[in-house]
């Protein structure tokens, strides 16, 4: 009787033991070469004690949490892992310094204590990638253009891993299709791991590329979901050469027809001839002087 006891109560116990059940594991798909990392996992013992935590990188040990002992955590080498031993937990793992090797998948593996130890275990893969390390640049800038003006700008993203992807937008609108050029990606020379990625924009200038007479550009660059950086240019537009004749001729115009409408009150000039008409009028007036010796000359012979 007493040993059908102990048998019912050691099923029982194992039922509940069966149900160990890991609640949420929060590996992050991808970080940043150089940065941090937080790996979580949390567990229901559905009332069992808690013999272990252990986290693996592609099966290989790096971690492990023993409440029974005296040191309850303990780390192990794994190239690419370096784990904050001072913020790491049953549930919570810090990883620092981060590289390329860090890569891989990890697993959180957690045991309940004996006579059972029933364990159960979950994995995620972690990508890392390499950020630029500087904002996209565009080269072949303008800051003035006229309407039928060719633009060609290019936009490059330097140093990254995998390759950046690059977007081109005028006055906030994505670019057309046939305004493009590329992408086109060559090999680093900061790093033989990492690509520069070049995509160049290319277009006849129209007027309806400009509003309020500037014409904007920006180039997005970006490596989901840990990276996005942008740059903005703005160019102005220049007033075709001949409008600014026209303008200029209409101004002249204007002044001359005002100066004209002032100067009526004055006398006008007199011109040449008029002047011949009144040298012939003075001419024909004799003077008196002049008649008198003409009568003395006649008394003499009459």
């Amino acid at each position: 009787m007493y040993s059908a006891l102990i048998i019912t109560l050691l099923l029982w116990k194992h039922g509940v033991v069966e149900s160990i059940r890991i609640l949420d594991l929060r590996v992050p798909g991808h970080a940043a070469e150089g940065g941090q990392a937080l790996l979580g996992c949390q567990f229901d013992l559905e009332g069992d004690d808690l013999f272990s935590v252990k986290w693996y990188k592609d099966d290989r040990q790096f971690y492990g949490y023993v409440p029974s002992n005296s040191e309850s955590t303990t780390y192990f080498y794994v190239p690419g892992v370096f784990v904050d031993i001072s913020r790491s937990s049953s549930t919570v793992i810090t990883l620092e310094h981060i590289t390329q090797d860090s890569g891989g998948r990890y697993r959180c593996e957690v045991t309940g204590e004996a006579p059972y130890f029933d364990t159960v275990s979950d994995d995620k893969e972690i990508s890392i990638h390499l950020l630029p390390n500087h904002a996209p640049k565009m080269i072949g800038l303008k800051n003035e253009l006229r309407v039928g003006d060719l633009l060609v700008v290019n936009c490059t993203s330097t140093r990254s891993r995998p390759k950046a992807q690059i977007k081109w937008l005028i006055n906030d609108l994505p670019a057309p299709k046939n305004y493009l050029r590329g992408p086109w990606d060559k090999t680093s020379r900061e790093r033989s791991d990492a690509r520069d990625t070049i995509l160049e924009l290319s277009f006849i200038v129209r007027q309806n590329h400009f509003h309020e007479g500037v014409l904007t550009l920006k180039c997005q660059a970006s490596l989901a979901p840990l990276y996005q950086e942008e740059v903005i240019h703005h160019i102005l537009q220049v007033t075709e050469p001949t409008q600014i004749d026209n303008s200029y001729s209409a101004l002249n115009n204007y002044e001359e027809t005002v100066f004209k409408e002032n100067t009526d009150f004055l006398p006008a000039a007199e011109s040449q001839s008029d002047r011949d008409i009144q040298d012939k009028k003075a001419a024909s007036k004799l003077s008196p002087w002049a008649i008198l010796p003409s009568i003395i000359f006649l008394r003499m012979f009459i």
